[in-house]
């Protein structure tokens, strides 16, 4: 349904979605990559994916608390404190606006759902129940854009789960509901407050073709140059900084199409794609050993048309992203000293084998021996950080080779007692994707078998990874 009543007052930063607050009762946000000084400073200092994924997007942020319940297999959630009966009142006269202006159709899905109140349960076959939350906010990507809308990732509320969710670019603002799952360590009633959830403009114009390592070997060989013995010289008393330098300081401002050595002399050759290019952007999953990622397409999106996902029915255009699986079962237990990383010893050695085989028919036997250090840092898998960090890295056996100018959002999959962190890479130059675990439990261990998610890795234009929107208003405002 066309809402042609709106009108675009202001913008933030490189607009790419409008936004009308009906409400008051969530606000976008940008956060800093140091999460206002809260990561350590070894990671400040040298880890840009990381602060890449502490500030991809922007941030779904409650400006009042929320109270959920959980009660007979359903949730319930109102607004805590003084402020209920004044939101519930402006909630009513919201709906009311939304209606005779045009955004939403009268008795339609969207309507009959948010007539209910501000939340409401649903399912998804017999699984457990999950809250929509809407956050006041309507929002209408530009077109030939979507936008994601996700957890809140690396600072999160740890006790819910955010499920993944797609609006497509059909023309009409679309109410931004936020669908939480409650874990069941939870107790019966918790409190929301500050980001809930993160949304973000993407490019649905993605095709992913799987390889082989010998079929893409520039990727074998960046991989060698960059863990090169130098790099280890330096690694063993300070932070090398070589990705910075890589990159040209943030991934987010590299101008990529120049490329750097030989992989990005070999990029330039391929497509990049934006408005008015020639077709989907092709990326190219390049894989290594064993338990090879997972090539998804999103099939179902949300729209003007209800709160339910509908088939995405638009043609050639589809958004393609890479599931990366555990490929060895481990346990991991964190003292508040030590992380002490216990994989499945055969099942490591025979992936590690595998690694090194696809090396060498690739490049032969004498390209392994002079890069030894790298192949030990692929195949080892596992790679711990400094006593007293509750993390390590997990380095899948495969690598991701974007268009010039494109990223990989790396979004984490949590687990039982673990994070998976939010991550941005600049894949046109630096193809490798590691899952950095976040170990949240003390004392017991976690536990990862073999084929569990850890990753899904998501190709975005760089120049939407920092995307801002245009603040909308009522007619009548």
């Amino acid at each position: 349904m066309e809402a042609a009543a709106a009108v675009v007052v202001a913008a933030a930063g490189d607009a790419r979605f409008e936004v009308l607050d009906a409400l008051g009762l969530c606000r976008l946000t940008r956060r800093t990559g140091d999460l206002d000084g809260a990561v350590p400073l070894r990671v400040a200092k040298a880890c840009v994916p990381l602060l890449e994924g502490n500030a991809f997007g922007l941030q779904i942020t409650l400006a009042r608390p929320i109270a959920v319940r959980r009660r007979l297999g359903s949730l319930r959630a109102e607004p805590a404190g003084e402020h209920r009966e004044a939101l519930a009142r402006a909630h009513r006269a919201a709906l009311t606006r939304l209606v005779s202006q045009g955004f939403l159709a009268p008795e339609g899905a969207w309507h009959r759902a948010l007539r209910g109140g501000l939340a409401w349960t649903c399912r998804k076959g017999l699984g457990p129940p999950r809250l929509r939350l809407w956050t006041g906010l309507l929002v209408r990507p530009d077109p030939g854009l979507w936008l994601r809308v996700a957890g809140a990732a690396n600072r999160r509320n740890a006790l819910i789960e955010v499920s993944e969710a797609y609006l497509a670019d059909d023309g009409a603002f679309v109410p931004l509901v936020v669908e939480l799952r409650v874990r069941d360590e939870a107790p019966q009633r918790l409190q929301l407050e500050g980001e809930i959830g993160c949304i973000a403009p993407v490019l649905p114009d993605v095709q992913i073709e799987a390889c082989s390592l010998a079929d893409a070997p520039e990727v074998g060989r960046a991989h060698a140059e960059f863990y090169d013995a130098k790099y280890f010289a330096v690694k063993k008393g300070q932070v090398t900084r070589k990705y910075r330098r890589l990159v040209g300081g943030t991934a987010g401002g590299r101008n990529a199409s120049a490329g750097e050595g030989s992989a990005g002399r070999e990029s330039t050759r391929e497509g990049s794609t934006r408005e008015g290019s020639a077709g989907p952007a092709r990326v190219r999953l390049v894989v290594a050993g064993p338990a090879a990622p997972e090539i998804t397409e999103v099939t179902e999106v949300t729209t003007a048309a209800g709160p339910d996902p509908v088939p995405w029915r638009g043609g050639a255009r589809r958004l393609a992203s890479i599931v990366v699986r555990n490929a060895v079962p481990f346990r991991a237990t964190f003292d508040g000293h030590t992380l002490a990383v216990a994989p499945e010893a055969p099942r490591l050695a025979d992936g590690a084998a595998a690694v090194e085989r696809a090396f060498a028919r690739t490049f032969g036997d004498d390209f392994l021996a002079a890069n030894r250090g790298a192949l030990w840092y692929l195949t080892k898998y596992f790679t711990p950080h400094p006593p007293g960090e509750p993390h390590f890295f997990v380095k899948p056996w495969a690598f991701t080779r974007t268009p010039p100018g494109w990223s990989s959002l790396l979004d984490g999959v949590h687990g039982d007692g673990y994070d998976v962190m939010r991550g941005v890479v600049a894949t046109d130059a630096f193809f490798a994707t590691p899952a950095v675990f976040h170990v949240r439990r003390l004392g017991a261990p976690i536990e990862v078998p073999e084929g569990a998610p850890l990753l899904r890795i998501v190709p975005i234009p760089r120049d939407l990874l920092r995307a801002g929107f245009r603040e909308a208003r009522f007619l009548d405002a």
